[in-house]
Parts: C-alpha cells; structure tokens; sequence
C-alpha cells in the first residue's frame, strides 16, 4: 500500500479574481488550516519558483484558482485542489471548490490520498477499524470470503481476474464519484481482516438513502462486532454523509440477519423472496 503522507501546501490564489473584501475573507479561512502542514508556500508570478524549494514535491498538495497552474502541477505529480473563483472558468482539477470557508485540512488530506491513490481511513470503533479497500488487498479479500459460510446469502467474488478489474473500477468511480462504499473492517488488536460493511447507492434508493452492506468472519460472529461496526457506519451516514434513511435487503433465509437488524431498530417489510428493512437517521 502506499503509504505517502501530505506534507506540503502549495497556494497559487489570483488576488485580481476576488473582491479586496472576499479576498480577505478567503485567505483568513485558509489561515485555520495552514498550521497543519509542514510547509506552505505562497507562489507569485514573479516567484513561481518557489516551489522548488520543496525537498518533497510528491507529499505536497496545491490549493490553486488559475486553470493552467492546476495542470502543470498535475504534470509534475502534485495533487490539486482547485479553487474556482468564476463561473464561467473551467479547472483543470478533480476536486474543486467554490469557497474555503467549510474546507478542512481533512478536506486536503482526502483529496491527496485520491490522487495518489491512497485508500481512506474512514472510520474507528473500540475494537475496529474501517478504511477503503485498495488493490494490495485483493488476495485477503479473497480468503475472507473463502471463509464457511460467508457467502451463504451474498454473492461470492468473480473470478480473480475479474474481480481484479470490477475492484479498480469500483474504486475509480464508486468510491471516486460517492465517496463511499463497501469498506473493510480491521480489528485494531491483530490488524486482521475480519469483515467488509459499507453503504453503496443502489436503484431503488432515493435522493437522501443508501443501503447498508456487512459481513464479519464467523469466527467473530457472536461477540458484537456487526452490532459495533453497523452503528458506526449510521452514525457516519448521518454525522458525515448527510443521509436520512438507510435501508438494507436480506434474503428471507437469513434468520440471523433480519432478527440483528430488527434488534438494531430496523423496521422489515417482507417482500418475495426477500425482506427490505429500513432505519430512519
């Protein structure tokens, strides 16, 4: 895994874009998170230069509004996030906004980890940890559900090869167009996988709706690791992602599964072949 760490921030703000009072308003904003970084450098026209004084351009990330400064630091390998001060321009950035006033240096990290492909640490209980699924996982992904009975009510994974290509582009443009998906579920004392829980976007769910995916290893099963980590992620659905509803399909055979979302506050309506259950945030 990829184990590069955001060191750096480098600002490229075009001051004629911006009213004297907005400008002002802007850079104070910025100036709540410049403390977290190692270094931050102001470039000017006149000094664009200073970026080389950079020992570690890779661990660096750049906060820009002009278009052609996005794209020659992505030339160089340096993340970007764009910071769009008129409508009609186009940044040349996979992230962009409108206004710093809600960016946090969360905010910076995340876009650098995209961009260097770096898996999200998204979440932490008393006994677990969730981060997103990266390629150096595929072999454990693998043995995970190789397990008995763990996808006696799911699906298996696809052949190796295949599932090779459905997680990379899963991970482009599920987790890079949501934000979220399935994630995998680490116990924090032996580092082990031990389970994979998320939320995907999936027809029929609503503006505001996701459903709720999990599995834990049955050698876990029973000592309320599901019970930890499902809450966890309704929390984060609520606190994080916004969301209203969550709702989560089961097979009708799956005893175990109907009576822990019922004991989790779930309300079930039966369906054919299925139970549908739902959970207001």
């Amino acid at each position: 895994m990829n184990t590069l760490t955001l060191k750096n921030l480098v600002v490229y703000i075009e001051k004629e874009k911006f009213t004297p009072q907005n400008y002002e308003r802007q850079m104070a904003y910025l100036q709540e998170n410049t403390p977290f970084f190692q270094k931050v450098v102001f470039l000017e026209p006149e000094n664009a230069a200073g970026l080389f004084d950079l020992s570690d351009m890779a661990a660096t990330i750049c906060l820009t509004t002009s278009p052609d400064m996005a794209k020659q630091m992505q030339g160089l390998g340096i993340a970007v996030l764009g910071f769009q001060a008129e409508e009609d321009e186009m940044m040349q950035a996979n992230y962009v906004v409108l206004s710093l006033e809600q960016v946090t240096y969360q905010d910076f990290v995340r876009v650098f980890e995209r961009y260097h492909g770096i898996p999200w640490q998204i979440l932490e209980t008393k006994r677990c940890r969730l981060r997103e699924f990266c390629m150096d996982d595929l072999d454990d992904l693998f043995a995970l559900y190789a397990k008995p009975h763990v996808t006696d009510f799911i699906e298996p994974l696809y052949e190796y090869e295949q599932e090779r290509l459905y997680e990379e582009t899963y991970i482009e443009r599920i987790y890079g167009f949501y934000g979220f998906g399935m994630w995998l579920v680490f116990e924090k004392d032996s580092g082990k996988l031990i389970g994979r829980a998320g939320l995907e976007y999936r027809e029929p769910c609503r503006e505001g709706e996701a459903e709720l995916g999990y599995l834990i290893t049955p050698e876990h099963w029973r000592k309320g690791y599901a019970t930890e980590v499902c809450q966890a992620i309704l929390s984060y659905a609520k606190d994080e992602l916004g969301m209203e509803r969550i709702i989560s399909h089961v097979d009708e055979r799956n005893l175990a599964s109907r009576q822990f979302l019922g004991k989790m506050g779930f309300q079930g309506k039966q369906m054919p072949d299925e139970w549908i259950y739902s959970y207001n945030l």
